[in-house]
């Protein structure tokens, strides 16, 4: 849902986007999407229960939608070679800005943890080098986290990123603590090669509304609590 929030951030800015997606159709992807457009939730909408002013809103999303370069690939098991495939060949559609890989994880066809960790480290390394690199085409991936709050199945994606942002639910205490208007999730910048990062404990703040499939900065930020 956060990689979605960031497409369309990047299409309303001018940018044109690809998006290869391992875990939803086109067709479900575009209903999450018209969900984050409207505000209409996303029972509601797939379920048809919504009235003639949500009818509206959802024509003009997709028109919005028609009208934006991007393309939304679903490849449910991707490699280093196909994902640059799919870059080429949206690259002769259009000059291509942004791609968006939703999300790094096993194919299954590996036959122990080093065979996974090294095709997982080949593909972000594709991905950074030939890709971001050479094409000069910037990239967006997500990976799954550990039950420890740490990056999941391959260390080399740690290796290879420029930047690495967690995103975690806030503790029942942690959302007394900050305030119902600092928002339910909390964003922590773990590695940064191109400028600051987080100390411990300190994050920003995030209003998610599954529902909506939205993510947004929340309306006011925490005050840090120091022991002084």
């Amino acid at each position: 849902i956060m990689l979605l929030n960031c497409a369309v951030d990047l299409l309303n800015k001018g940018y044109s986007v690809l998006y290869i997606d391992s875990e939803l159709s086109s067709r479900l992807f575009t209903a999450r999407l018209i969900s984050h457009l409207t505000g209409i939730e996303y029972r509601n909408l797939t379920s048809g229960h919504y009235g003639d002013e949500e009818k509206n809103k959802i024509k003009e999303a997709l028109k919005w939608i028609k009208s934006k370069p991007m393309n939304h690939i679903y490849m449910p098991f991707f490699s280093a070679d196909n994902i640059y495939m799919a870059v080429k060949q949206t690259m002769h559609k259009y000059p291509l800005d942004v791609l968006i890989v939703d999300y790094f994880k096993s194919t299954g066809e590996e036959k122990d943890a080093f065979q996974t960790y090294a095709a997982m480290g080949k593909c972000v390394d594709v991905i950074k080098n030939e890709i971001s690199g050479n094409l000069n085409i910037a990239s967006i991936g997500a990976a799954q986290a550990t039950a420890n709050n740490k990056l999941a199945d391959s260390a080399k994606i740690a290796r290879n990123a420029s930047t690495i942002i967690m995103i975690e639910d806030k503790s029942p205490g942690e959302i007394e603590a900050d305030g119902q208007e600092c928002g339910n999730k909390k964003m922590i910048v773990t590695v940064n090669r191109n400028g600051m990062q987080h100390a411990s404990g300190e994050y920003i703040d995030l209003v998610f509304d599954g529902n909506k499939i939205s993510y947004e900065q929340a309306q006011q930020q925490h005050i840090p609590q120091t022991p002084y």
